[in-house]
């Protein structure tokens, strides 16, 4: 896999910020990272619940091992059958500015 040219440039201004800054900044770059991969699927076209969810998985995960994400789609696929699961759910955007690093709760930060 190809390394990302500015990924060298992000780390060296990450080095600089506080464990705060840098935690809200990772969270920013998830949800951008999740937006993106929908909006990818959704101009995919028509394709099933399973081929969905491991449309999604193979561009957020994309050096997982071959034998877990087929076990990922057996799972996927046994739950689609049994209709325990109906496919993937896009969620709405979170933002991490008012909760912190560590926070499970979501409770705001004082």
């Amino acid at each position: 896999m190809r390394s990302d040219p500015g990924r060298d440039e992000l780390e060296g201004k990450l080095m600089v910020l506080t464990p705060q800054e840098r935690w809200r900044i990772s969270g920013e770059l998830r949800e951008k990272g999740f937006a993106l991969v929908w909006d990818q699927l959704e101009r995919a076209g028509p394709m099933g619940p399973v081929e969905q969810v491991m449309f999604l998985i193979d561009r957020l995960y994309p050096e997982m091992p071959a034998a877990h994400r087929a076990t990922f789609q057996r799972k996927f696929q046994a739950e689609f059958d049994a209709g325990r699961w109906h496919g993937p759910v896009r969620r709405a955007a979170t933002s991490r500015a008012d909760v912190g690093p560590g926070d499970t709760t979501g409770a705001a930060v004082p």
